[in-house]
């Protein structure tokens, strides 16, 4: 898992910098990472945890009057959608991660389900800053949520699509997926 982090698991390779081998090594021999990892509660909350924690997140920084933010301009005005986007998206996998290990029906199943907690969320989260001051929740701030959303099952769909070789979308899959 440290590997993944840090590129062992992605490309095969350790970083080449000589400053991030040590700073790996000292993350991969420290006792708590080797404690955490070894940890089998750990391994199968994990995922639920960081739903948790990412949820809270979109939870505390909408529960943050306007002012918190930077001054009203067009750039922190697109700074901020595309962070809702990417808080959204990130959310989207996240949960296709729980349901992915859930439900073992098709991924096409899990994408779906994804799709509608995370957007479900979205539309809570709107809702809730339309009771703090300064803010509005407006269907426009879900649509926003809903394009990061759909980004993010774009990419999911994709990376199975080519590294799994999924079936192609049809009516008569997805009459398969949802009967049986």
């Amino acid at each position: 898992m440290v590997e993944a982090a840090f590129g062992q698991g992605l490309c095969g390779k350790l970083p080449k910098n000589m400053k991030m081998k040590k700073i790996y090594q000292k993350i991969k021999d420290h006792p708590y990472t080797k404690i955490i990892l070894k940890n089998k509660h750990f391994q199968k909350y994990e995922k639920w945890v960081l739903v948790i924690l990412w949820a809270g997140a979109i939870f505390y920084l909408s529960s943050q009057p306007l002012a918190f933010f930077a001054a009203f301009d067009v750039w922190s005005w697109i700074i901020r959608k595309l962070a809702h986007m990417f808080e959204f998206g990130m959310l989207c996998f996240l949960i296709f991660r729980i349901l992915k290990n859930i439900e073992k029906k098709h991924i096409y199943w899990d994408l779906f389900w994804a799709i509608i907690f995370t957007v479900l969320y979205a539309i809570s989260d709107e809702y809730h800053q339309s009771f703090i001051s300064q803010r509005v929740g407006t269907y426009k701030d879900v649509l926003i949520d809903s394009l990061g959303i759909i980004l993010s099952a774009w990419i999911i769909y994709l990376h199975y699509h080519t590294h799994y070789k999924i079936k192609k979308f049809s009516l008569k899959l997805l009459k398969d997926i949802i009967f049986g």
